[in-house]
C-alpha cells in the first residue's frame, strides 16, 4: 500500500470512540505499517463530542491530516458534523439509527438532521449507513455499537481478515472479546457490495 490513511472515529463520550480507534491502530500495525493517532476528548466525561484519528502507511509524519479517508461515526449528529472532516470521494461509515440528542435539540433551539444522504450526496462523499444499535443487540450486547461499525468499515480498508483479529484480541480484554467478535462480523456482513462500490 502506498502512501497514507487516515480514519476518524467521532461520537458522544461513553460511546466507546478511543477503544474503536485503538482496534484500528492495532490491525494497521499488525499489517507492518506506521501508525500515528490522535485524540480529542473535549468534553467526553459529560456526553461531548470525540473525536480520534487514526493514521498509517508506509512511513506516516504526523497524527494529525487537513481531511480523513474514513470517517466512522456512532452517532448520527456527530456523522453530519463530521463530513466536513472528509475528503471528496471519503466514506463515512455511519450509525443512522443511534441519536443522542443534545441540550440545543432539547431546548427547541436546534432541530436534529434528518438529510444525511443527501448532506453526503452534496458534499461528494460516500455513506455507508448501518444499524449498529441491531447489530451489537443481536451479538449480545448493545455496548459493541462500536465495534459493529468497525465491522462495516472494514470493507472500505485495506487489512486482511487475521489482522482484524489480531487487532481485536489486542485492544480488547479477553473477557469481552468473543461478544466483539460477533459484533464485528456482524458489521462486516451488513454492508452489501453495492454500498462498497467500484
Amino acid at each position: 500500500m502506498n502512501g497514507t490513511t487516515t480514519v476518524s472515529l467521532v461520537g458522544v463520550g461513553g460511546q466507546g470512540i478511543l477503544l474503536a480507534a485503538a482496534v484500528l491502530a492495532e490491525t494497521a500495525s499488525a499489517e507492518g505499517l506506521d501508525v500515528k493517532a490522535s485524540e480529542v476528548k473535549g468534553m467526553s466525561q459529560r456526553g461531548g463530542s470525540v473525536l480520534s484519528t487514526v493514521r498509517f502507511g508506509e512511513h506516516v509524519w504526523s497524527p494529525v491530516a487537513r481531511h480523513a479517508d474514513v470517517v466512522i461515526a456512532i452517532e448520527l449528529l456527530e456523522g453530519h458534523r463530521a463530513l466536513g472532516l472528509l475528503a471528496h470521494q471519503g466514506t463515512l461509515v455511519c450509525a443512522v439509527t443511534t441519536r443522542i440528542v443534545p441540550g440545543s435539540v432539547l431546548r427547541r433551539e436546534d432541530e436534529y438532521p434528518d438529510d444525511l444522504p443527501a448532506a453526503a450526496a452534496a458534499r461528494g462523499v460516500k455513506l455507508i449507513a448501518v444499524d449498529a444499535e441491531a447489530l451489537a443487540r443481536e451479538a449480545g450486547t448493545l455496548r459493541a455499537v462500536n465495534v459493529a461499525l468497525l465491522g462495516a468499515a472494514s470493507v472500505v480498508l485495506p487489512f486482511a481478515a487475521a489482522s482484524w483479529q489480531r487487532g481485536l484480541a489486542a485492544a480488547l480484554p479477553s473477557k469481552i472479546l468473543e461478544v466483539n467478535e460477533r459484533a464485528f462480523a456482524l458489521g462486516r456482513d451488513a454492508v452489501s457490495s453495492e454500498e462498497v462500490g467500484p
